[in-house]
C-alpha cells in the first residue's frame, strides 16, 4: 500500500481517516481541498485539475483524501493508486 486513494461524501470521516493511516504508515497525506479550490471557493476547471492531480500523483507514495463530487477528475488518480477506500455512509450518519 503506497498510493492510497480515500472516498467518500463530506463528513465521512476521510480526512480523519487520511491523517492516521499517514501517521501509521509514514506516507504522507494529499487534502485535494486545499488544491482543488481558489479564492472565493472557485472549483479548478476539469481539465487544469486532472492535470494538478497528475503532477500530485507522479511521487511514488501517497495518500489523497477528497472527493469532490461533480466537480472531480476521478480517473487521474485511481490510475495511479494501488488502494482505494471508499466511506460509503448515508447523508444523515455525515450531517450529524
Amino acid at each position: 500500500m503506497e498510493r492510497v486513494v480515500i472516498l467518500g461524501r463530506g463528513g465521512s470521516g476521510k480526512s480523519t481517516l487520511a491523517a492516521t493511516l499517514g501517521t501509521i504508515t509514514g506516507l504522507p497525506v494529499i487534502e485535494l481541498d486545499k488544491y482543488f479550490w481558489g479564492p472565493g471557493l472557485e472549483a479548478t476547471p476539469p481539465e487544469k485539475w486532472a492535470v494538478l492531480q497528475g503532477e500530485l500523483a507522479q511521487v511514488d507514495r501517497w495518500i489523497m483524501d477528497g472527493d469532490l463530487g461533480p466537480y472531480d477528475v476521478l480517473d487521474v488518480r485511481l490510475r495511479r493508486a494501488d488502494t482505494v477506500i471508499l466511506l460509503d455512509y448515508s447523508f444523515w450518519p455525515c450531517a450529524w
